[in-house]
């Protein structure tokens, strides 16, 4: 085999060499790639997310409360985890007389809850203690604080200035 064959094989043979990694390394970026029905799989799902993300400030009072504070709060006694709603109702009237202020003390507090903001009093936080920030919208906060303060009972008793029951 002459000098200028052996160059030539070993050139092919480089070529083969690099075509060959070529191939792999295109091959394994491939396979990190969704196809197409992953693709519109996955932006189905994320268009959904959002769709939810928006509905839910269609949504009443009463389903808020449902979604997002029931697992806490009961309608009536006994309490749960934290105060009643006819109880809570009853201390918002008590302390507010009045649907606006009431439900602007329930969006801050909601949102920012601090002992030094209760409208319950220091009994309620010592028994309940503090709630969770509701991680809710302003308007979601509004509708389902109006709900709340619609919800109050004249047969309902507080027992005592928020004790709740």
């Amino acid at each position: 085999m002459s000098t200028m064959e052996k160059k030539c094989s070993i050139s092919r043979f480089a070529v083969g060499i690099v075509l060959a990694a070529s191939l792999s390394v295109t091959y394994a970026c491939q396979q990190d790639k969704p196809d197409a029905s992953e693709v519109r799989s996955l932006t189905s799902m994320n268009s959904a997310v959002a769709a939810e993300n928006t509905t839910a400030s269609a949504m009443s009072g009463q389903e808020l409360y449902t979604a997002n504070c029931a697992a806490c709060h009961s309608m009536r006694p006994p309490a749960k985890t934290a105060p009643p709603i006819v109880g809570l109702a009853s201390r918002f009237r008590t302390v507010y007389g009045n649907k606006s202020d009431a439900v602007g003390a329930m969006v801050s507090f909601m949102k920012n809850p601090d002992a030094e903001k209760t409208s319950l009093g220091p009994q309620a936080i010592k028994r309940f203690g503090l709630m969770p920030a509701m991680a809710m919208s302003d308007g979601d906060l509004e509708k389902v604080s109006g709900w709340l303060w619609d919800q109050y009972d004249s047969d309902f008793d507080t027992g005592g200035g928020g004790n709740c029951r």
